[in-house]
């Protein structure tokens, strides 16, 4: 049964998909088995990890450690054939041309779908998931807020039948801050800094959960580190220290907790997540 859902987020470009393998071979390390799954469209992990094709189906890459790529689609049918049995009538229900076109269109139901897979073992409803803790690559930031949202908005459209039950369960394990747990990466930079921010507090407003915030790409230098460069070079790593410096000032006046995460300099797929993951040992 999962104990816990991980859910990383933030703006695009930020490292989300690298944190959430560094984040999952962490938990992996502790306790086993984890899953981590993808929500992208296309898969990330395939290419980066050097992979045969990600599907549903869990595929192992590490001990104790799975990983799956969700779709709407198969999150949905999935549901449907442990509640029908039968799959000539999952069939006859959703694979007819009208259902199709009225599944496409369901405002929050793709949402729900996910939402539903991910939360399904402390609701105990649905297929069984032989995992601890589970790891989400979700959404950039804003369409991470809508996909949160979507439960609770379908409970207020939908408050009754079974429909309006199961989006009032998932809200309610959405909120439960001993099964969610949120990760925002942002970087020293405006725009991520700033949706990281925003994102950190409209969390809290709305769902109470407070966020786990991480500053990605840190450097490990230091102004006395730049004096044997030449004068372009320090010119502008001072400009990437400033930045830094005023990341770090601007998340404090938010009064948000925050964990470095330093830059690791190298293109080597394990090189960069074993450097990441001994980091990440020595902060969590």
């Amino acid at each position: 049964m999962v104990k816990k859902a991980h859910l990383i987020t933030g703006k695009g470009g930020t490292g989300k998909s690298l944190f959430s393998v560094v984040l999952a071979r962490y938990f992996s390390s502790l306790v086993a088995p984890i899953l981590l799954c993808e929500l992208n469209e296309h898969s990330f992990y395939k290419d980066y990890l050097n992979l045969p094709n990600i599907s549903y189906k869990p595929l192992n890459w590490k001990p104790g450690l799975d990983i799956s790529q969700w779709s709407p689609e198969d999150c949905l049918k999935e549901y449907s054939l442990h509640l029908l049995k039968i799959e000539s009538l999952y069939r006859l229900f959703f694979e007819n041309p009208v259902s199709k076109s009225l599944i496409q269109i369901a405002p929050g139901l793709h949402e729900l779908s996910l939402l539903g897979k991910m939360t399904s073992s402390p609701r105990k409803h649905g297929p069984p998931m032989p995992y601890d803790q589970i790891v989400v690559d979700a959404f950039s930031t804003g369409h991470f807020l809508n996909l949160l949202r979507a439960p609770g908005a379908l409970a207020e459209a939908i408050p009754f039948g079974p429909m309006g039950e199961q989006s009032k369960s998932i809200d309610h394990w959405l909120r439960n801050p001993e099964f969610t747990e949120v990760h925002i990466l942002t970087l020293a930079e405006e725009l991520p800094l700033t949706e990281g921010i925003e994102l950190f507090q409209q969390l809290k407003k709305e769902f109470n959960i407070k966020a786990k915030v991480y500053l990605n790409k840190v450097s490990a230098l230091t102004l006395d580190d730049l004096t044997d460069l030449p004068i372009e070079a320090q010119n502008s790593l001072k400009d990437v220290l400033n930045s830094e410096a005023l990341a770090r000032l601007q998340l404090q006046k938010a009064a948000i907790d925050f964990i470095e995460l330093p830059l690791v300099a190298s293109l080597d797929t394990e090189i960069l997540i074993e450097g990441l993951l001994k980091h990440l040992r020595a902060a969590l």
